[in-house]
């Protein structure tokens, strides 16, 4: 079962338990106090899923870090290699030219390799973009899924002042009504928050892994036309050098 179908089952599970305690509570005590038997439940079943619920976020968490780490390292393979196939034709042009400085006066290998350098990350940019943005995103997402937990850390609680006073309901951020239903409805809402939620991360990740593959497969190209031009250009040098 996916993350999503895990978390989701739990608090749908939470919102049965609860219910059937609740139930079983209405039939058998009358003056259930607000530490009684349903607020040790209810506090229980909203301990579980915290637990269950941070370590979602934790798995989310590696996950995104793996995704940001594939698409960093396929940028700096792009860089390395074509940097690596450049190398034998930059030293021996190096050599040539410092060699006979009359061949070509301006040669500047720094300026060379800084040159190169700005092609390559041109070619790249689009992958450093894609970073940038789906590390955005995914904060963000992160955030959403932690204010669900916190919501669930903060319901028992709430709860219990809902019951207390009807003047505190404007304080209700999830809209539900207190009583013994409270806990049940809360964890329905944040049930659906949470759905929906862990639904976008999932469509966030698969989106940008879609998106890699093809800015890698762009940035490859580029990268291979940077080469060749370079190589190109160097193969000039050295002839012209060479012919004087």
């Amino acid at each position: 079962m996916n993350t999503i179908g895990i978390i989701c089952l739990l608090l749908s599970l939470s919102s049965i338990r609860a219910e059937t305690v609740v139930q079983n509570e209405t039939h058998t005590e009358t003056g259930t106090t607000n530490y009684g038997p349903i607020t040790m439940v209810v506090n229980n079943l909203a301990e579980i899923a915290i637990n269950v619920s941070d370590e979602t976020t934790g798995q989310l968490q590696s996950k995104m870090e793996r995704t940001v780490q594939d698409i960093t390292g396929n940028l700096e393979v792009l860089t390395t290699d074509a940097m690596a196939q450049l190398s034998d034709a930059i030293y021996e042009t190096n050599q040539l030219l410092v060699g006979n400085p009359s061949c070509n006066p301006a040669w500047n290998l720094d300026e060379l390799t800084a040159n190169i350098t700005d092609q390559l990350g041109a070619c790249t940019f689009g992958l450093g973009s894609l970073v940038d943005s789906f590390r955005q995103e995914g904060q963000q997402s992160l955030t959403n899924v932690q204010g669900f937990v916190q919501q669930i850390a903060q319901l028992p609680s709430l709860c219990q002042l809902l019951g207390q006073s009807t003047e505190l309901a404007p304080l209700n951020p999830l809209g539900f009504a207190g009583g013994n239903n409270c806990f049940i409805n809360g964890m329905v809402e944040i049930n659906k928050g949470m759905a929906q939620t862990l639904h976008n991360v999932s469509l966030l990740l698969v989106r940008t892994r879609q998106l890699s593959e093809e800015q890698v497969a762009q940035a490859q190209q580029c990268s291979d036309s940077v080469v060749q031009q370079i190589r190109q250009f160097l193969s000039d040098e050295r002839a012209n050098c060479e012919a004087l």
